[in-house]
């Protein structure tokens, strides 16, 4: 009788302490989560106001550099980043000096912690080692264990690729420049993500959602957000006009391969390095790699008011000698480019809000659905294997992939390939959104496999409590019976 008593006590006042425990929890981590956000926040801003200043700042006059922030040769100022966080940390970290050696004990705690009233045996290494071997067999027997895991590796390879490469994509794509790119980041995508992160706690207190709600909020969300994202196929820009290069030369049949020293008749008298690359717009709305592939042979001004004039490969296209001049730098972009890049970042911000509502999800589900002993096994199996195979590869390969899609080369002074100064914009765009939908796609497709097998494990554990109740009913006591009359 006291069995069933105990019993009942356990299944009931036991079930309420951890589901107002696990309220407090989703709620406070989904807050931890919202004020660690306010770094990147911080970090974007910061990067984007040293990217506005050349990166031999105090050294060079600023005046007499020729080129711009849009210009690809351009270097910000990416040392001084380093220098600002590393004194803010610095700072930061002075007041942990002032914590005192121990923290105050509460009388009440220190007598429950008395070595009296402790008889804990201390785990020695060999015990612990002895012990791991079989914990992880247990845990990578897991069957929905495993499919979370490589889940978790897809969708965090497609999460690094967007991190990483989302502000170099804007850049080339719409034809803004590095400082302006990250600071619209920041200021749009980051409070996004810090107020889906704090609704993602708070649905989950809200609602008290158990493991399938957890894994059904967090599929739901995933799926809306890919789906948010779709629209950025149609948001592009042309590539501009650059002559020998994206369009031919007026009255070449064909695009000349610059690197390989096709020249036309309008320059081949000028002695062009093939890998030169100091560009120039030209009064006919096309860019030239260079005045010498332009053809010019005179200029006025200095600096970046230098315009360059008599430019032979510019009256081929019908123009005058007085309107076959140049100025420095690329061609703008049309004006509809402008208004997708603001588009972009609109929808940008409400994928992402979207997908950070199972932010809170997507790190407890790891937890409970493995054996309770094995949560802190789990959480590191978890963690490891996200960062090493999830946060390592997908950069490098993504990066050699974005590599085949460059047009024209840079060449360093000591020979070799050097940046990239021009995108085939089209294949990159393709590129870099096909392959994160991709991969969110199959990394999704496994989440809804695995919120199946967490319903059929759910309908499982319902029917052998069931089965438990019936083989061993809850009596009723005779003499509570009697006291409550």
């Amino acid at each position: 009788r006291r069995y069933f008593i105990e019993a009942g006590l356990r299944s009931a006042g036991c079930a309420f302490i951890l589901s107002v425990y696990f309220v407090i929890f989703f709620f406070s981590v989904g807050c931890l989560h919202t004020l660690g956000v306010i770094g990147p926040f911080f970090g974007y801003s910061l990067g984007s106001l040293c990217a506005s200043f050349y990166v031999d700042i105090g050294l060079v006059n600023q005046e007499s550099v020729t080129i711009t922030p849009q210009d690809s040769r351009w270097v910000g100022a990416w040392w001084l980043g380093y220098v600002v966080s590393g004194l803010l940390t610095l700072l930061a970290a002075l007041p942990l000096w002032f914590l005192p050696r121990a923290l105050p004990e509460n009388p009440q705690t220190s007598k429950l912690d008395h070595p009296s009233n402790q008889h804990k045996h201390t785990l020695s290494i060999t015990e612990i080692a002895k012990d791991f071997g079989p914990s992880l067999k247990r845990l990578l027997t897991n069957g929905i264990y495993l499919l979370y895991l490589v889940y978790g590796v897809l969708a965090f390879n497609a999460f690094t690729i967007v991190i990483t490469y989302t502000p170099k994509y804007l850049e080339q794509q719409f034809g803004q420049s590095a400082s302006k790119t990250n600071f619209l980041i920041g200021v749009t995508s980051i409070p996004s993500v810090a107020l889906g992160m704090f609704l993602s706690g708070w649905i989950m207190k809200r609602f008290k959602l158990s493991l399938l709600g957890s894994t059904r909020l967090m599929f739901f969300c995933s799926v809306t957000s890919l789906v948010c994202t779709i629209p950025y196929f149609a948001l592009s820009c042309e590539n501009i006009d650059v002559a020998g290069v994206t369009v031919p030369y007026q009255g070449s049949i064909e695009v000349q391969d610059i690197s390989r020293g096709l020249l036309t008749s309008c320059n081949t008298d000028c002695g062009c390095p093939d890998f030169q690359w100091d560009p120039v717009c030209g009064q006919n709305e096309v860019t030239y790699i260079s005045p010498c592939h332009a053809g010019c042979n005179s200029t006025r001004g200095a600096e970046q008011n230098m315009t360059f004039h008599g430019c032979t490969c510019i009256q081929s296209w019908g123009l005058t000698s007085g309107n076959s001049s140049a100025v420095l730098g690329q061609c703008s972009r049309e004006t509809s480019c402008t208004k997708m890049f603001y588009i972009y970042l609109a929808l940008q911000s409400l994928a992402f809000f979207v997908y950070c509502l199972g932010t809170v999800p997507f790190f407890l589900v790891s937890l409970r659905i493995v054996d309770p002993a094995l949560k802190s096994l789990s959480v590191g199996v978890f963690l490891l294997v996200l960062r090493i195979f999830g946060g390592i590869p997908a950069p490098i390969c993504f990066g050699a992939l974005i590599d085949s899609t460059c047009l024209k080369w840079g060449q360093k002074k000591c020979g070799g390939s050097g940046t990239c100064r021009m995108y085939d914009i089209e294949t990159f765009r393709y590129l870099f959104l096909g392959l994160v939908s991709s991969l969110r796609t199959i990394s999704y497709t496994l989440l809804w496999i695995v919120t199946i097998q967490i319903k059929r494990k759910v309908q499982n554990d319902k029917q052998m409590s069931k089965d438990a109740e019936l083989q061993h009913p809850v009596l009723c006591d005779p003499e509570q019976e009697t006291t409550l009359k």
